[in-house]
């Protein structure tokens, strides 16, 4: 009887190492197109997310003949709650709309919309998370606000109210001012606008087309100023989507004038590094190439970085008349 050996083929090192070089190019080149597939998800889910917020706004119309102002000030006085803080009946957030104070009846009896001066409301929205204010692809480290003299625990959105553009007639330059010089440029031009209390615009106040007029889009990525550095240039600064501003007052929040051109980042600029006052804060995000937006009609376009200023400016302002440029 022959005996045969049974010899099993086994790789060499070389074939091995030859393997394993394969197999990295393969990762290296699929990291990528997985990273840009993940990107357009969340591309995808930030534009619905304006959808979202536009549903609510015209819903707020269809209810309350008019949409909610970008800021006005509390019943009692001083300032009140944002427009983001109206709509939340509309956007499934029904309960927790509930459970706010719009009347300034709690903490001094006047302020409703900061967190340390109206307890209620602090309390009700603390470590409440609504997805759609919140931009998924947003580079920031935490949208939850902290420290003293902020709503701590409560939301930051990555989402802002378009009050205008500079240049509109009802534009203000406030210039500078004692406490943070230079200040910036605050308008009324635009659908989102700060009104005294008791007044908001009306769709049909929008004489420039809802097609042709921004309501809402992203500052959902970092301003960097020379040095640099990274910092958050959100219109909420730091207050929350609570906060509203008050008509005829340089401080703003969760509006924006616009004055500089898409994902121009620069610190320095007049109105975005000085805080509030007058806030001239750009429209930026980590999406390649440009921001998404929310127009007056309830549809949502990605503005590309090449749309020139005066066209952006245009978009924002509901009623110049001007004619628009390519966007």
């Amino acid at each position: 009887m022959s005996r045969h050996t049974d010899r099993r083929a086994a790789f060499t090192l070389i074939e091995l190492l030859v393997v394993i070089a394969i197999i990295a190019i393969l990762i290296g080149l699929l990291l990528p197109a997985v990273q840009k597939v993940r990107e357009a998800a969340a591309r995808a889910k930030c534009s619905n997310n304006l959808k979202q917020l536009g549903i609510g706004l015209h819903a707020f119309h269809d209810t309350r003949g008019q949409l909610p102002a970008g800021g006005e000030g509390s019943p009692t006085g001083g300032h009140g709650i944002s427009w983001l803080g109206y709509i939340l009946p509309f956007i499934e957030q029904g309960p927790l709309h509930s459970k706010l104070d719009f009347k300034g009846g709690t903490g001094d009896q006047v302020h409703t919309g900061i967190f340390y001066l109206n307890v209620i409301n602090g309390g009700a929205c603390n470590g409440a998370q609504i997805p759609v204010f919140v931009c998924p692809s947003n580079t920031f480290d935490n949208n939850m606000a902290t420290g003293a003299t902020c709503p701590q625990g409560v939301q930051r959105p990555t989402y802002v109210g378009i009050a205008g553009g500079v240049g509109h007639q009802t534009a203000t330059d406030y210039g500078a001012n004692q406490q943070h010089a230079p200040s910036g440029i605050v308008s009324k031009g635009g659908v989102l606008a700060l009104m005294p209390t008791g007044q908001a615009r009306k769709l049909t106040s929008i004489t420039d087309g809802t097609s042709n007029t921004l309501l809402v889009s992203e500052q959902s990525d970092w301003c960097k100023n020379s040095s640099g550095q990274k910092l958050d240039g959100r219109s909420d600064h730091g207050h929350t989507f609570l906060m509203g501003g008050i008509e005829g007052d340089r401080r703003t929040w969760n509006v924006t004038t616009i004055r500089y051109a898409i994902n121009n980042r620069t610190w320095e600029n007049v109105g975005v590094g000085d805080q509030f006052y007058g806030q001239n804060k750009p429209l930026v995000s980590p999406h390649t190439g440009g921001v998404n937006s929310l127009l007056g009609d309830g549809s949502v376009r990605f503005l590309r970085d090449s749309v020139d200023l005066p066209t952006l400016l245009n978009l924002a302002n509901r009623d110049d008349g001007n004619v628009l440029g390519n966007f």
